[in-house]
């Protein structure tokens, strides 16, 4: 349930200069805004789908019970650097500023995960349920759709919450009422806008799904790109996981950085800096599916003269990956790398297998690899960490301010959103 203004055609939209503060009467509270310059970025709608027709084929407290839940998972995967601008009824609205995301794959992956969560835990909801209401059997039939744009908006913050305002941002959301489900018979999916693919250099990956065009008689043609959910969760849910555990590991490191796991995820991934953590002189990542690195994709870390190549055997974006390549020699070893959150950002565990190929050489393995693997591998952590911190500073890598929705609130909003004149 969206309610937004519509589009005012403006050839020349508003960049303001200095910042201006905008003051309404409501409920005789004055509230006070604070609006800032224009700015790029990326403006993500997670929306329910199926909400408006469960809602009235419901009772009203299992609803909003279910309600409760699924916004509880759409506001935990809004990570940096993404913001969350505000609850929108059956839907969440977020954005990230250009240049918060160090690669265009991420916000795939980051939507990919967030349906995967989503659907898991709906599934689980109708297995674990025994209740024979119609909110609890009409679980089944909601579901979830995401449309992402890139453009210019202004902010406006009110208190911790930061509305957004902008010809963009009406558009994001007027691009929900759309034809898609009924030209590509997708119940759940992911629209881009051409804005996206360009600015995020996603082209390989826009021939890989369907294209669609809406047009608005104020706006014209949008060119979309329409991602098919059910075949990624249909994919990830039967996917076999392959890693180290802490009970197989020969070696478990532990390291802590200043940044949240989906950006520290992207460091760990980014060949640039991959480099730094493995003391490679260049890397170079191939094998790419529809143009974004997955199981199969290889890293060829060159050091001098000899090119090592480091395949990916498992892949679970923002929580670990297994990485599958040479110790020594005449052996090879698998390594697990698991972020965490923590506090003050992340903990990285590295979790080392145990070496498999010639026996003499694992052997050699096994009793260096506490004191020697260790001492090498914190050292280039070490590295790493001079080069996130630098970021910071310079503002290459950047970390949005978290918010925090108490219970009480969500609960409000799906009552809210539960009432029929809403």
């Amino acid at each position: 349930m969206f309610h937004t203004a519509p589009i005012a055609h403006n050839k020349n939209p508003a960049h303001a200069s200095q910042a201006a503060v905008i003051m309404s009467l409501h409920e005789s509270v004055v509230v006070v805004y604070n609006t800032h310059m224009a700015q790029q970025g990326f403006l993500i709608i997670s929306d329910i789908t199926g909400y408006s027709k469960y809602v009235h084929e419901s009772e009203l407290e299992h609803a909003r019970d279910s309600l409760t839940d699924l916004l509880n998972i759409l506001i935990d995967h809004t990570q940096s650097p993404l913001v969350l601008s505000k609850l929108e009824g059956d839907a969440v609205f977020s954005y990230a500023p250009l240049g918060g995301f160090l690669q265009g794959q991420t916000l795939v992956d980051m939507i990919e995960s967030t349906y995967a969560a989503f659907r898991k835990a709906l599934e689980l909801m109708v297995i674990n349920t025994t209740c024979t209401c119609n909110a609890c059997r009409n679980l089944p039939n909601l579901d979830l759709k995401f449309f992402v744009h890139y453009g210019s908006f202004m902010t406006q913050n009110l208190g911790k919450y930061t509305e957004l305002v902008g010809n963009d941002v009406n558009l994001v959301h007027r691009l929900a009422k759309n034809r898609i489900k009924a030209e590509t018979g997708f119940k759940a999916y992911a629209a881009f806008t051409q804005a996206v693919i360009d600015a995020l250099e996603l082209a390989e990956f826009g021939k890989s799904i369907i294209p669609y065009r809406e047009t608005f008689a104020d706006v014209g043609e949008v060119q979309l790109y329409v991602h098919d959910l059910h075949g990624v969760w249909e994919k990830l849910k039967n996917l076999v996981r392959i890693e180290v555990t802490p009970a197989n590991a020969l070696l478990i490191l532990e390291h802590e950085f200043p940044l949240p796991p989906m950006l520290m995820w992207e460091y760990l991934t980014k060949p640039e800096y991959r480099n730094i953590l493995s003391d490679s002189d260049t890397q170079e990542l191939r094998n790419l599916s529809k143009g974004r690195a997955g199981v199969d994709s290889v890293y060829y870390c060159a050091h001098g003269k000899r090119v090592s190549p480091q395949r990916i055997v498992d892949w679970q974006p923002f929580e670990q990956h297994t990485i599958n390549g040479i110790y020594l020699p005449g052996t090879t070893g698998n390594t697990t790398f698991r972020v965490e959150p923590t506090k003050g950002g992340t903990r990285l565990l590295t979790l080392f297998g145990k070496a498999q190929g010639n026996w003499f050489v694992c052997m050699i393995i096994n009793i260096v690899a506490k004191s020697f693997f260790a001492q090498m591998y914190d050292k280039y952590a070490q590295r790493l960490l001079q080069q996130i911190q630098q970021d910071l500073a310079d503002g290459t890598a950047i970390v949005s301010p978290p918010i925090t929705i108490d219970k009480d609130q969500i609960d409000s909003l799906a009552t809210q959103t539960l009432t029929p004149d809403n």
